[in-house]
């Protein structure tokens, strides 16, 4: 009878602990979440201010800026955002590429 209540104290205690760790994993997220918004809100705030730059390097902590540098008193800021817009462009490019060229074979074919 001991063993059967060890062995249920054991299994109880566990599903507290997994209760316990995804709760605590769900807050995380919902706040990491939350941080991601704000630093994007940042990147919208300093993109459309003429603003003294002061402490560029404060950008290096912004996880949405994979790259930033100033050209002619301009900075220039360049996030996952665009990241994505520029590979969907480059997709769409390469995509016409073959397009092309199998509407060039499809017309030469009909021409033989």
């Amino acid at each position: 009878m001991k063993n059967i209540l060890k062995g249920i104290n054991l299994v109880l205690g566990a599903i507290v602990l997994i209760v316990i760790t995804t709760w605590t994993v769900t807050v995380l997220q919902a706040k990491t979440k939350i941080d991601r918004q704000e630093q994007i809100k940042v990147i919208e705030v300093i993109k459309n201010i003429d603003i003294p730059c002061q402490n560029l390097d404060a950008l290096d902590l912004v996880e949405e800026i994979l790259h930033w540098e100033m050209i002619n008193d301009t900075l220039h800021i360049y996030t996952k955002k665009d990241s994505i817009r520029d590979e969907h462009e480059r997709y769409r490019y390469i995509d016409s590429l073959y397009r092309a060229d199998e509407n060039a074979y499809d017309t030469w074919m009909e021409n033989q």
